[in-house]
């Protein structure tokens, strides 16, 4: 899947809801209109789920994507053209600071151009680097949420769709809901509801074309490198090791924290990398539907407390003080224990990503 295959957003600019309902009205207005030919009968979550999972290596597809903050009324419109094997190209079109940004990558290498600095920021990618949405258990996500699939197929942007539908323990509030491509298993749309039922985030096309006209230059990026006024910088980036789940304590000299379940959330991944020159332990823990991530790293002075990250706010997390930051959808904290610094990173609202980091203060 794209830039949250199924639950990555991209992570995300400034533009009104208006600009986001009138672009998503016209598709909505065709998908009304549209007819539905007879399909079978509607498929099992579990099913719908792996051609999810698959689509992104199996279909050529281009089209244009809107993800709608609603809390904050920022919208950011991108063109996004991908092929199978995590090649893809991603154009920003809205808001206007962000016009004209491109971000390609082969699965290998990426590169992003700022047209205002006019930067070419190239760098290789290690597999530890990549987001890797296969860490998602459907069985996890059995267990911890309720899911249906509609019985009638629906339709976005022209095309035909299941809707997958994911509650929360009790069917109380909704989770997500998904419009799956009865053809691809590419997800057309998806909306991302918080622990109240409130809608937080909706990503969805606003028109997408399964035969796109080949384009050799779509991932080309040499003739952008050799334009005058262009400045290529290679970055270099950490590489990650991926580390077996049962030597992560083993760890940061043997202090490293990593519960294999942590307040309903499962240890599923595991790396580390060299950070200012001392190793950075990154833990993944997924319920199914949501992934966080868990950073630790020794303390550089243990006798006073870690500096604040700029852009953070004091808070208390379970018996000690800490500090939080937003940034879109994804929100951060970050404490001390007695040896390492920790962060706490997901697309949580505050008070269930606190109770993960509270879970974490507690038994250490």
């Amino acid at each position: 899947m794209p830039t949250e295959r199924f639950s990555r957003v991209l992570p995300s600019g400034l533009a009104a809801l208006a600009m986001s309902a009138a672009l998503l009205a016209p598709a909505q207005g065709a998908a009304a209109r549209h007819r539905l030919a007879k399909l079978p009968a509607a498929p099992a979550a579990e099913d719908l789920f792996v051609r999810i999972l698959q689509s992104d290596n199996n279909f050529t597809y281009k089209g244009r994507q809107i993800t709608t903050y609603w809390t904050t009324g920022r919208a950011v419109s991108v063109q996004v053209f991908h092929q199978p094997h995590d090649r893809s190209r991603i154009y920003y079109l809205d808001p206007e600071n962000l016009h004209g940004r491109l971000l390609v990558s082969d699965g290998a290498q990426q590169w992003q151009y700022d047209p205002r600095s006019r930067e070419l920021l190239h760098r290789h990618l290690s597999p530890g680097a990549l987001d890797s949405d296969d860490l998602l258990s459907y069985t996890l996500l059995r267990t911890n949420y309720l899911l249906s699939v509609d019985p009638q197929p629906k339709t976005w942007v022209e095309r035909k769709a299941w809707l997958v539908t994911i509650k929360r323990p009790g069917g109380r509030t909704l989770a997500r809901r998904f419009w799956v491509d009865a053809g691809s298993g590419l997800i057309l749309k998806r909306e991302i509801y918080r622990e109240d039922g409130k809608l937080v985030v909706t990503v969805a096309f606003s028109d997408v074309n399964f035969h796109p006209k080949p384009s050799v230059l779509s991932f080309d990026m040499a003739a952008l490198a050799k334009t005058p006024g262009v400045r290529r910088v290679e970055t270099r980036s950490a590489t990650e090791t991926p580390l077996v789940l049962t030597s992560v304590s083993a760890q940061l000299s043997g202090k490293a924290y990593a519960p294999p379940l942590l307040a309903g959330y499962r240890l599923v991944g595991a790396t580390t990398t060299q950070v200012g020159g001392k190793p950075l332990l990154h833990l993944r823990y997924s319920d199914g539907l949501n992934l966080v991530s868990l950073f630790e790293q020794h303390r550089t002075l243990p006798q006073r407390p870690t500096r604040a990250p700029v852009g953070t706010r004091s808070i208390q997390i379970g018996g000690v003080r800490g500090h939080v930051s937003h940034h879109s959808s994804l929100t951060t904290l970050n404490w001390d224990t007695a040896a390492l610094n920790v962060t706490l990173m997901g697309e949580l609202s505050l008070d269930a990503l606190r109770a993960l980091a509270t879970e974490a203060v507690r038994v250490r």
